[in-house]
């Protein structure tokens, strides 16, 4: 039996399967190269793999085999987008998906390629992995007695937080955060704001210019891909995000913040 996964389950009956002895990661890993080749053959750049989505990968592939269950909705009644802000906080993506796949085999023998071309023959599936969204990806497999669990989680991720968050934020105060870039995009264009309490205040940028709701911040490159960013809550108490973008467009609500 083999099922794949994208918001509907589909059971399918199993087709004759043939792999050399790979480990879970090495498995994971073909399945990586298969759908890196598949993107090629469609004019479209590899993804990147990142050990950590595959840590997220692995913990719901994990979940889904120990639990008997295969949907994107945990026991806990988290999405990936959910269990990314869980388990990675982090890692600060503009987008999320996510990929599942199910294979039930008594001899115990699987092949990656059959899970990726499974996915490319599904036209959510399909969509993913074709999607120009989606610039990095990790894959992990789990193996519960005779059933084997995959998850690929795709990301757009932009920056990844070094530094630890303090307990609380205090209106008022002024912090300074390390994060790494990560982005595909070339630094330069790159800009951060911070969205205040109240959107309709008015914050000055010079004598001619000014926003609503939002104040630009300061990038202090440390290195080609280290920067710092100084936050300031000075906008009294109240909700706080970080939005990040390029050339003035901005991804909203990349990290919250609460002032006390």
């Amino acid at each position: 039996m083999k099922g794949i996964c994208l918001g509907l389950l589909l059971l399918l009956p199993l087709a004759g399967l043939g792999a050399d002895t790979l480990s879970p990661g090495e498995f994971a890993r073909q399945i990586h190269a298969e759908i890196n080749a598949i993107r090629g053959r469609n004019g479209l750049p590899e993804l990147i793999w990142r050990d950590d989505l595959a840590g997220l990968a692995l913990r719901h592939s994990q979940n889904m085999g120990k639990q008997d269950f295969f949907n994107h909705v945990d026991p806990e009644g988290l999405q990936v987008s959910q269990r990314l802000r869980k388990h990675l906080p982090e890692l600060l993506v503009a987008g999320v998906g996510e990929n599942l796949y199910f294979i039930e085999n008594s001899r115990l023998v699987f092949d990656p390629r059959e899970i990726a071309l499974g996915w490319l023959n599904s036209t959510g599936h399909k969509a993913n992995i074709l999607s120009q969204d989606f610039t990095h990806e990790g894959i992990a497999v789990h193996l519960e007695g005779n059933r084997l669990y995959t998850t690929q989680v795709l990301a757009l991720p932009i920056l990844k937080r070094i530094s630890a968050l303090p307990p609380a934020f205090s209106a008022g105060r002024s912090y300074a955060l390390e994060f790494e870039y990560v982005s595909v995009e070339p630094r330069e264009g790159f800009n951060c704001q911070l969205s205040i309490p109240d959107p309709n205040t008015r914050v000055q940028i010079d004598l001619l210019t000014y926003t609503l709701g939002s104040m630009p911040l300061s990038i202090e490159w440390k290195s080609e891909n280290r920067l710092i960013l100084p936050l300031e809550f000075k906008y009294g108490k109240g909700r706080y995000s970080l939005q990040l973008g390029w050339d003035g467009y901005y991804y909203q609500d990349m990290l919250e913040f609460r002032a006390d």
